[in-house]
């Protein structure tokens, strides 16, 4: 297995050769695309000399856009004729107008999407900006990604239980108490820590350079952001990693796979009380956990889209994970395999294709009662 410190050293070089390649393999904004998708069952022939329209709904630079892109260059090689990709930034409005101009393409076979999990939420939670039905879309994969909180010497907290014990401060820094920082917030009132939220911050970036200066003394980042730079403070001792969020593997939660030894928040819970947390908290923590860390992003293509199409991206997909000079990307992309197959269809069906509409009544009553805040707006 490779660990966190070679996973670090893998990412920071795949993101800089994958920059490199990005430039050459993507066209310039202003090309022209070939012509119409072929009447073929041969993908190759479907594909040969066709340039696929990547619309991803997010800021270039953002964390989708840099998963993208760290895609495009294994994925030209395995998808058959090797067609060209252009990727479009449409942004706004947490990957909801770009999904909404995915919406009315064609389904031609040669434009897919990246969302996030913003936008699933936006959509769970009746962002009115929404004229997008995910039931109109079939996935072709997913990039899980996982999240580890952690916790600064002054609290006191030692290793994940004395967590449960500390009576030293704990000061969680956040964007607003919505969106990717739920599943945050919900793990750490289901373990009924004692805690002080100051929102407010612009990014999780500056959040962690108030966690360094000590105006932030719980934390938590995504497993790339952690392992590139929260890793090195555990090393010198500034900083002590008590849980992580977890994975969904059908209605269990299991540990993280990029830290094996650190229990997920409801595993600690039960730790300490020998006994699960309340079940209507525990249900509605495990729906985030699947929308958020299993689904973090998606990649989808229009329903009705030629079957030779669809095909030859999910194999794609699968394949890809198989070549040697997927590593780096898998390191760039957090260092999880990505989901396909099965798991991606089952996943997408239970969060996004047929939600239960109880555990998402429950949760954006909760978080408007405890935080005043609305979910449908990410």
């Amino acid at each position: 297995m490779t660990t966190p410190s070679r996973r670090a050293h893998h990412a920071r070089r795949a993101l800089a050769v994958i920059a490199g390649i990005g430039t050459v393999s993507l066209l310039l904004a202003g090309c022209t695309r070939p012509s119409a998708a072929r009447d073929t069952d041969d993908p190759a022939e479907f594909f040969e000399g066709q340039t696929i329209r990547w619309i991803v709904p997010f800021e270039a630079g953002g964390g989708t856009d840099t998963s993208a892109r760290a895609l495009v260059p294994i994925l030209t090689e395995h998808l058959p004729g090797n067609p060209k990709i252009q990727i479009e930034n449409i942004e706004g409005g947490n990957g909801v107008l770009g999904t909404n101009e995915f919406a009315k393409t064609d389904a031609d076979g040669l434009t897919i999407l990246m969302t996030s999990s913003s936008t699933n939420t936006a959509v769970l939670f009746g962002d009115p900006a929404v004229q997008f039905d995910y039931n109109d879309f079939t996935p072709i994969a997913g990039v899980p990604a996982g999240g580890t909180q952690y916790v600064a010497p002054s609290t006191g907290v030692t290793d994940p239980l004395s967590l449960l014990d500390t009576t030293n401060p704990l000061i969680y820094g956040g964007i607003t108490p919505g969106g990717g920082e739920f599943p945050r917030i919900l793990g750490m009132d289901l373990l009924g820590l004692d805690v002080e939220h100051v929102w407010g911050y612009q990014s999780r970036s500056a959040v962690q350079i108030a966690f360094s200066q000590g105006e932030v003394t719980i934390d938590g980042q995504s497993t790339a952001a952690y392992l590139e730079s929260i890793a090195p403070l555990v090393d010198r001792g500034e900083a002590t990693p008590v849980y992580s969020i977890g994975f969904m593997e059908g209605d269990e939660l299991v540990r993280d796979s990029a830290f094996p030894e650190l229990p997920h928040a409801v595993e600690l819970y039960e730790q300490k009380h020998g006994t699960l947390p309340d079940p209507d908290m525990l249900e509605a923590y495990k729906f985030l956990v699947l929308i958020g860390q299993n689904l973090q992003k998606q990649l989808w293509i229009r329903d009705g889209a030629p079957e030779v199409a669809v095909e030859a991206f999910q194999q794609a997909f699968i394949d890809m994970q198989k070549d040697p000079d997927f590593e780096a990307v898998r390191d760039a992309l957090g260092g999880y395999d990505l989901l396909v197959g099965e798991s991606l269809e089952s996943d997408v069906a239970a969060a996004l294709y047929d939600p239960p509409q109880e555990i998402i009544d429950w949760l954006a009553e909760y978080a408007k009662r405890e935080y005043g805040a609305d979910l449908s707006r990410g």
